[in-house]
C-alpha cells in the first residue's frame, strides 16, 4: 500500500480547537498507514499583524514539496486574516487545486468538508427557552471576522425573535475564539439585570464565563446557566459539566483526513458536512449524570464487570489518542482497577485502618505513561470520585470514614500529580528557552567557524528531545516586506541533520530541489506520523527551512527553538558575507557593494540598498523625526517615445543628481527602478515637508534653465511624515504607500497641467 505523504496548514497546537483538528487528523492517517505533514507549526501566529506573511511562505513551502493532497482549514486562516477572502484565494492559487481539500468553508473548485452549525445551535436554544423557561438569554458571540461565529449568532436571533424574546443590542457581546473576552461578560451582567442564561459562541469563551460569573457570585447551574459550543475534552469536566454544543474539531479533522486518503485514490468524494448536536450537562441545572449509581450497580453484578467499570474510565480520560494509544491506556486502567478491586475484597473480608486502595506509585506510573499527553485528569478524577463515592454507599456503617478517606486519597494523589507537573512543565520550560537561546549564542561565539556552528545548533536541538531533524539554507535569503507575492528559490541547501539523535553536518556546497525534500528526509525517519516543515523567519526575512519529527515538542517548544535557529542561521550569513564582500571590496573596489546595494546607471542606493540603510538610521534616530518621500519623474514615457531610450535614461541620471543635489544634506535616497525614486531625510516637524519639495521643484528648475537638453525635468513627490519610534520601521511599507497616494495625486495634476503620458 502506497504511503501518502498529506498536508495540513496550521498545525498551531496552542489553541484546543486548531489542535484537535491536527489531533483528528493525524491519528486517522497514523491507522491508515499514512503520514501527516503540518507545515505551519513552526511560524508564530501570536502576531497577526505578520499572519499575511507568515501565511504566503507557508503555502508557498507547501506548493513545492510535492504532497500528495493537502488540507487547509480555510476558517481557522480566515480568522487571522480578519476574514479577507482575496488572500485566502491567493493562497489556494499556490496549491494543485485537484490535491486540496478546503475545510469549514465551500470553496467552489475545491473538495470541500463543512460544519453544520445550525442543528446543534437551534437545540441548545431551544433547550434554554423551552426546557429551561428561561427568557432572559445573552449570547457571548465569537470575532465578527468569523463565519461560523455570524452563522451561531444569526441563529441565536433567529430563535429568540421565534419565541417572542426581546433581544435587545445589551444582550450581545463579542469575545474571542482563545477565550480571550476581555470584560464581555462582566457587561452583560451589568447591563442586563436578572440575566437567567449566556449562551457562549465556543467552549473556551463559556470557560471564562464561568470564571467571571463566579466573580460576582453566581453559581453557574443554579443563578445563571452557561452554554458552550465544540465539547471539547475540558466540557463534560468542568464544575458542572458544561452543555455545549456537540462539534468538535477532532471529528470534523477525522473526516477530512478520510476524504483526504479518498482523494489520494481517485475516489469520489463520500463525506461533505459534518453535523452538530447538543449535549445537555448539568451547567443549565440539569441534574448529575448517575455515574455514582452505574457504580453502584455494578456491585450487584455477579461476576463484577470489569470491563464496564473500565470503559467508564477510558471514555471520560482518553481524548484524542490513536486505537493504539487507547488500548495501552485500557490495558494499564484493567491493570489497576483489578489491583484495587482486589484491596477492596480484602479489606471487606479482613478490615484495618491502615488499608489503602490503591496507591500514590500506582497512580504515579499510570499518569507517566506515554499516553499522558492525552489524558484528562478531570475526567479520570470525576470517575474515580464516582467509583469511591460508591463505595462509600456500598459500605457498612462501620467502615464509612474509611472509605470516605480513599475519596481523600484519590483527591490529593491528582493534586500532587498536578502540582509536579507543573514545577517539571516550569523547569523544562526554563530548560527549553535556555537551550534555545543557546543556538543564536554558538552561532555569535563560533560565526568564523558556520560547520562547528551549526553542530552545535544541532545539539541543542537534540537536547531540546528532538531525534530527527534537518536544517536547510535558501540560496539567498528572502525579504518580502509585505508584498502580496514573492519568489521562492527551487532550490534549497542541506547544512546539517539529526537522524535518531545523531548530528551530521554537511559541506553546504550541494543543493536539492524543495520538490524532492520530503524524499530527501522521510526515507531515513522510518514511520513516524506526523513530520513539521516550516520556513526560518529572521526579523521579515525567510532564511531557510527546517523540518523535523512533528511531536516532539509543543508549540512553545517549536516556536521559541526555530524563532531562535532562524536569528542564528541569519547571524551567521551576515558575518560569512561581511567577510565575503570584506574581501572582495579590497579586490574589486567597492563593486559587490554597488552590485548589492546601488543602482547601476545613477549610482545611489538601490531598494535593498536603502532599506538596509534606512533601518540602521531609524535605529539610531529614535526619538527624533523624519520623512519618507516617493518621487516620480514626470514624462518619462514622452521622453523616450520621443528622442529615444539613451535620452530617457540620462533624464534619469540628471533627476538624480538634482535629487542628490537639492534634498537635505544628510538625506537617504534610492532609486527603485524605472523613473521611481525614494528619499529619507531628517525633519523637525511636518511643515518641513512642504520646504523639502519647494528645494526639489526649485532644483529642476535650474536644471532645465542652464541646460539644453531637448527635454525638460519635472518630478512628482509624496511626503510622509512620522516620528521614528521601536516599530517605525515596521511601517515603512505603508509609510511609502501613504506617500505613493500622494505622489499619484501630485502627478494626476501635473499630467493633467503639462500634458505628460508617462
Amino acid at each position: 500500500m502506497k504511503r501518502y505523504r498529506i498536508g495540513l496548514m496550521v498545525g498551531d497546537k496552542s489553541i484546543d480547537y486548531v489542535y484537535s483538528v491536527r489531533m483528528g487528523i493525524q491519528n486517522t492517517l497514523e491507522e491508515s498507514g499514512h503520514v501527516l505533514i503540518t507545515i505551519s507549526d513552526l511560524i508564530s501566529f501570536h502576531s497577526r499583524t505578520n499572519a499575511v506573511s507568515y501565511f504566503r511562505v507557508a503555502f508557498e513551502v507547501a506548493g513545492r514539496l510535492g504532497l500528495d493532497a493537502i488540507i487547509v482549514p480555510a476558517g481557522i486562516i480566515a480568522s487571522y486574516l480578519a476574514d479577507d477572502r482575496s488572500y485566502l484565494k491567493d493562497f489556494l492559487h499556490v496549491l494543485e487545486q485537484d490535491k486540496t481539500i478546503v475545510i469549514e468553508r465551500k470553496i467552489d473548485g475545491y473538495r470541500c468538508v463543512e460544519k453544520d452549525n445550525a442543528p446543534g445551535m437551534h437545540a441548545c436554544m431551544r433547550h434554554l427557552i423551552e426546557e429551561c423557561g428561561f427568557t432572559k438569554i445573552a449570547f457571548l458571540g465569537g470575532p465578527e471576522s468569523s463565519k461560523g461565529a455570524r452563522e451561531r449568532e444569526d441563529i441565536y436571533y433567529e430563535e429568540m425573535a421565534a419565541h417572542g424574546l426581546d433581544t435587545p443590542s445589551s444582550l450581545l457581546e463579542h469575545g474571542d475564539f482563545s477565550g480571550e473576552c476581555g470584560d464581555a461578560v462582566f457587561r452583560l451582567l451589568d447591563n442586563n439585570p436578572g440575566l437567567e442564561a449566556i449562551a457562549c459562541c465556543c467552549d473556551l469563551e463559556a470557560r471564562t464565563a464561568y470564571h467571571d460569573v463566579r466573580k460576582r457570585g453566581l453559581i453557574v447551574g443554579e443563578d445563571i446557566a452557561i452554554t458552550g459550543f465544540d465539547d471539547d475534552q475540558h466540557a463534560p469536566h468542568m464544575n458542572p459539566p458544561l452543555s455545549t454544543v456537540h462539534m468538535t474539531g477532532y471529528d470534523l479533522g477525522c473526516m477530512a483526513a478520510r476524504e483526504a486518503i479518498r482523494m489520494c485514490e481517485g475516489k469520489e468524494q463520500e463525506e461533505s458536512c459534518l453535523s452538530s448536536s447538543f449535549v445537555a450537562r448539568a451547567s443549565c441545572g440539569e441534574r448529575s449524570h448517575g455515574l455514582v449509581e452505574k457504580f453502584r450497580s455494578f456491585f450487584h453484578e455477579d461476576p463484577y464487570p470489569i470491563k464496564k467499570a473500565v470503559d467508564s474510565f477510558v471514555e471520560s480520560t482518553i481524548s484524542m489518542a490513536s486505537r493504539h494509544t487507547v488500548e495501552d491506556f485500557r490495558t494499564a486502567m484493567t491493570e489497576l482497577f483489578n489491583k484495587v478491586r482486589m484491596s477492596y475484597l480484602q479489606h471487606r473480608s479482613n478490615p484495618t485502618p491502615q488499608d489503602q486502595l490503591f496507591s500514590a506509585q500506582d497512580l504515579g506510573e499510570l499518569f507517566n505513561q506515554g499516553y499522558r499527553e492525552f489524558m484528562s485528569l478531570e475526567g479520570f478524577c470525576a470517575t474515580g470520585t464516582a467509583l469511591l463515592q460508591a463505595i462509600v454507599e456500598e459500605s457498612p456503617e462501620e467502615d464509612m470514614i474509611w472509605a470516605i478517606e480513599q475519596v481523600a486519597n484519590l483527591h490529593l494523589s491528582i493534586s500532587r500529580t498536578l502540582n509536579a507537573e507543573m514545577m517539571e512543565g516550569k523547569v523544562r520550560m526554563a530548560r527549553r528557552e535556555w537551550l534555545s537561546l543557546h543556538m543564536t549564542d554558538d552561532a555569535l561565539r563560533e560565526s568564523t567557524n558556520p560547520k562547528h556552528a551549526y553542530k552545535l545548533i544541532l545539539k541543542e536541538f537534540r537536547e531540546l528531545g528532538v531525534r530527527q531533524a534537518d536544517i536547510f539554507l535558501l540560496p539567498d535569503p528572502l525579504t518580502f516586506l509585505g508584498s502580496r507575492t514573492f519568489a521562492l528559490s527551487d532550490t534549497i541547501v542541506p547544512i546539517g541533520r539529526l537522524t535518531d539523535g545523531k548530528v551530521k553536518v554537511m559541506e553546504g556546497n550541494t543543493s536539492i530541489a524543495l520538490q524532492e525534500l520530503l524524499d530527501y528526509i522521510l526515507p531515513r525517519h522510518g514511520a513516524a506520523s506526523s513530520y513539521a516543515v516550516g520556513g526560518l523567519m529572521a526579523g521579515d526575512e525567510l532564511v531557510g527551512i527546517l523540518a523535523m519529527d512533528g511531536g516532539t515538542l509543543d508549540v512553545d517548544g517549536q516556536l521559541i527553538a526555530s524563532l531562535n535557529l532562524g536569528l542564528a542561521l541569519k547571524h551567521l550569513q551576515m558575518i560569512a558575507t561581511e567577510r565575503e564582500t570584506n574581501e572582495l571590496l579590497s579586490k574589486s573596489n567597492l563593486l559587490l557593494e554597488h552590485q548589492s546595494h546601488y543602482d547601476e546607471m545613477t549610482g545611489v542606493l538601490n531598494r535593498r540598498g536603502f532599506m538596509s540603510k534606512l533601518s540602521r538610521i531609524l535605529n539610531q534616530h529614535k526619538g527624533d523625526n523624519g520623512a519618507l518621500f516617493y518621487l516620480d519623474l514626470d514624462g518619462l514615457k514622452t521622453i523616450n517615445d520621443t528622442y529615444g531610450h539613451d535620452c530617457g535614461d540620462e533624464a534619469i541620471k540628471q533627476t538624480t543628481h538634482v535629487l542628490d543635489a537639492f534634498l537635505p544634506a544628510d538625506s537617504l535616497l534610492g532609486r527603485l527602478g524605472g523613473d521611481e525614486f525614494v528619499a529619507f531625510c531628517m525633519v523637525k516637524e511636518e511643515a518641513d515637508l512642504e520646504a523639502v519639495g519647494k528645494s526639489v521643484d526649485e532644483g529642476m528648475h535650474l536644471f532645465n534653465q542652464s541646460h539644453s537638453y531637448p527635454f525638460e525635468l519635472a518630478i512628482s513627490y509624496g511626503g510622509v511624515f512620522f516620528p521614528i519610534t521601536d516599530s517605525a520601521y515596521s511601517n515603512v511599507t505603508q509609510s511609502l504607500a501613504t506617500a505613493d497616494e500622494r505622489l499619484y495625486q501630485m502627478k494626476k495634476h501635473r499630467r493633467s497641467s503639462r500634458g505628460y503620458q508617462g
